[in-house]
Order: C-alpha cells, then sequence, then structure tokens
C-alpha cells in the first residue's frame, strides 16, 4: 500500500457538491475500500482512509481528522479525468 498524505483545503475552496466526513475516532480511519493507496493527514499523520482507489479520492472529498481538526482534501492527479477512467473501467456489454 501507498501511502498518500492529503492536503490542508484552502480558504473559500469549496467544491459545489463536495461533502467533510468527520472522523469521530482516531484509531477508525472514516473511508475503507479495496484500492491501493492509504491516505493521511497532513498536520499529524493519522490515518484517514485505508484502501482507496485514487479515483474515488477527489477534491469532493474532505476529511477532518479527529487528533488535529484539519479539514483534508485528497491531492487528485490533475491529468486524469476520473469520470473519464471509470468509464473506460466498466465491463462493456456483448
Amino acid at each position: 500500500m501507498a501511502r498518500i498524505v492529503m492536503r490542508q483545503v484552502r480558504e473559500g475552496e469549496v467544491p459545489k457538491d463536495g461533502g467533510t466526513a468527520v472522523q469521530d475516532d482516531p484509531n477508525r480511519p472514516v473511508f475503507r475500500g479495496n484500492g491501493p493507496n492509504d491516505y493521511v493527514c497532513v498536520e499529524c499523520g493519522n490515518v484517514l482512509a485505508i484502501g482507496m482507489d485514487p479515483l474515488y479520492m477527489t477534491n469532493k472529498v474532505r476529511v477532518k481528522c479527529a487528533v488535529c481538526k484539519t479539514i483534508n482534501v485528497a491531492i487528485p492527479d490533475e491529468s486524469v479525468d476520473p469520470a473519464a477512467a471509470r468509464a473506460a473501467n466498466r465491463i462493456k456489454p456483448h
């Protein structure tokens, strides 16, 4: 698993349909998946999401850390369009 450091949300940076997940327990990640990456808080290194596919960790996904209260956002790969990548990975009917 790769360990990805998230970044802090910038002032005024609010996507129109994004939301913020709140981590209640510092020992429990907010998200669990089957992907290759673990995501950690930019300020304290607390684990916020484990086993996540980067296609789902976009700038619309925000997580408030239970330890330091920093609101984190994933650093998406700007060269990849998530919608196009998801569409390309779908199984096509015969």
